[in-house]
């Protein structure tokens, strides 16, 4: 089979050269520009799989760099966290010391005071008792009898021993039935009598305590 020879024109040199290949059959380019040119073309082929590699490094790093940069905010709240918890953990141990131990409970009796106001007595209405002194007691309780089912008997009260006052919120009537009368009331002021409102035979005593 003939050989068939391709010329190309030197424009250079005005005239025709024949266009040759090497023995891989490759293009035998002798321009120094296009072997440049070539030869970037064929280092950027080379490189396309590096390339590919390289992108996809990329992303990871991007993603790495997304989780250092949120781990990086959160330097700031951490350390306020940590120290906000280390003191709730003291205010704890401090309850807990102080809630620790037993609490002692009194199981004594209350402190009591009891005395007469009139035993079997004959009273004139607006009579009064002897003073009792309560500085020592909170609350006190009157009791006993009356002759008139009707009758009653009133509080008075007294800081110096020598001026009494009526407490007219403390005033106690006896059962119609029997003549029963009871009655409590607060010991605010220090010394109270007990004034009697009906001309009647009374046996009356009082109980105070702490």
């Amino acid at each position: 089979m003939p050989s068939s020879t391709m010329y190309v024109r030197d424009t250079t040199n005005n005239k025709n050269v024949i266009l040759e290949v090497d023995g891989s059959n490759q293009l035998n380019v002798k321009d120094i520009t296009a072997q440049g040119s070539l030869s970037t073309i064929s280092a950027a082929t080379a490189n396309i799989s590096a390339d590919q590699a390289t992108a996809t490094n990329q992303s990871t790093a991007n993603m790495s760099l997304t989780n250092i940069e949120s781990s990086v905010a959160n330097l700031t709240s951490d350390p306020s966290t940590a120290t906000l918890q280390t003191a709730a953990n003291l205010s704890l141990s401090n309850i807990d010391s102080a809630l620790a131990g037993t609490i002692t409970v009194s199981s004594s009796a209350p402190a009591r005071s009891s005395g007469q106001l009139a035993a079997s007595a004959s009273k004139t209405a607006g009579d009064l008792s002897s003073s009792v002194d309560g500085n020592a007691q909170r609350k006190c309780s009157i009791f006993g009898s009356c002759s008139s089912n009707s009758g009653s008997v009133k509080v008075h009260i007294s800081n110096d021993d020598v001026n009494f006052y009526e407490d007219n919120q403390a005033q106690f009537y006896a059962n119609y039935s029997n003549g029963h009368l009871a009655g409590s009331f607060n010991i605010n002021a220090r010394y109270f009598k007990i004034e009697f409102m009906d001309t009647a035979t009374y046996t009356l005593e009082y109980a105070m305590c702490d």
